[in-house]
């Protein structure tokens, strides 16, 4: 986006602030309704995100130092009207982090085609010749499993929750091995997705894909977008050492560093819903038809999440 774009696009947004910034000057706190305060807040933030991206397209632009000081001064103000922190938590999960997602879409997609092609390929690799599980997975796990299904051998609910805690740990080392310029990101990303779409292979030759899934999904859909969600953060850390523009690259490092851990705060607890749904509703004794619904609905929500939110 052009400067005289963006300016346009956002001057009515600098100009509200102004104005708030002007009301908390000439007024006691107390005698500010409580809407107004909420909204400087909210202007606040989308202020300081212009700034950063202001210093990462326009750097040392007339612009960028109008959104300076604007968030400057407005920061003076800051913890004069600043509320308890559960205001704080409910503006950035309403606001701050899907506008976030929003913004770093790109880097978030990435993530996903990485992981996605790793998956394909172990897919269709184990698919053509069963051995090729091999490397992709641990020979100590594919001797555990049971393809009878005589007993009810396979531990889908195991099976789940091993991936649960592997999704953790892939969502933190994929944030931060974007510290080895985002190279160390994609590696995780691809092989995790090669892991993932091995085993699926091995359920597809094996077993009951269709109880697999029901099994994966109700919470897969919710660890597997923070996965890429990290990844996504990751990448925009290896970017601000690769690519820092006129900054000095440990200057963008840190901003990128910033950004990026504000999405991954949210990864986070995305995690948390998905191990709730995972305690509570991935065990139920329903069909598995029911369960691939509220998947379906589980994704439904992200997407209205991430694209309306504001």
């Amino acid at each position: 986006m052009k400067e005289n774009q963006f300016m346009e696009k956002n001057k009515m947004y600098w100009d509200e602030l102004e104005g708030h910034i002007h009301l908390f000057s000439k007024n006691r706190i107390a005698n500010i309704p409580s809407e107004k305060i909420e909204r400087f807040l909210y202007l606040f933030r989308s202020a300081s995100h212009h700034l950063a991206y202001a210093r990462t397209h326009y750097p040392k632009s007339k612009l960028e130092r109008y959104l300076n000081t604007l968030v400057g001064n407005a920061h003076q103000h800051l913890y004069t009207v600043r509320k308890n922190p559960w205001d704080d938590f409910k503006i950035y999960i309403l606001q701050d982090f899907p506008k976030a997602l929003r913004q770093y879409h790109l880097f978030i997609l990435a993530s996903f085609f990485v992981f996605l092609l790793g998956a394909m390929i172990s897919f269709i690799m184990v698919v053509q010749d069963h051995t090729n599980s091999l490397y992709f997975l641990p020979k100590s796990i594919l001797e555990t499993i049971d393809y009878s299904f005589k007993d009810r051998q396979w531990d889908y609910p195991l099976m789940s929750s091993q991936i649960m805690i592997n999704n953790i740990t892939v969502s933190l080392k994929a944030f931060v091995y974007g510290l080895f310029l985002g190279i160390g990101t994609l590696y995780i990303l691809f092989v995790n997705g090669c892991i993932l779409g091995a085993l699926t292979s091995l359920v597809y030759l094996n077993g009951d894909l269709l109880k697999y899934a029901s099994l994966i999904l109700p919470h897969g859909i919710i660890e597997l977008t923070a996965i890429f969600i990290a990844g996504g953060a990751g990448l925009l850390l290896g970017k601000g050492l690769l690519i820092p523009g006129k900054y000095r690259r440990l200057d963008y490092l840190i901003q990128s560093g910033k950004e990026g851990a504000r999405l991954l705060l949210g990864c986070m607890l995305f995690l948390v819903v998905a191990a709730l749904i995972e305690g509570f509703f991935t065990p139920l004794a329903i069909l598995p038809i029911i369960k691939l619904g509220f998947a379906a609905f589980t994704l439904l929500i992200l997407i209205l999440y991430i694209k309306f939110l504001k």
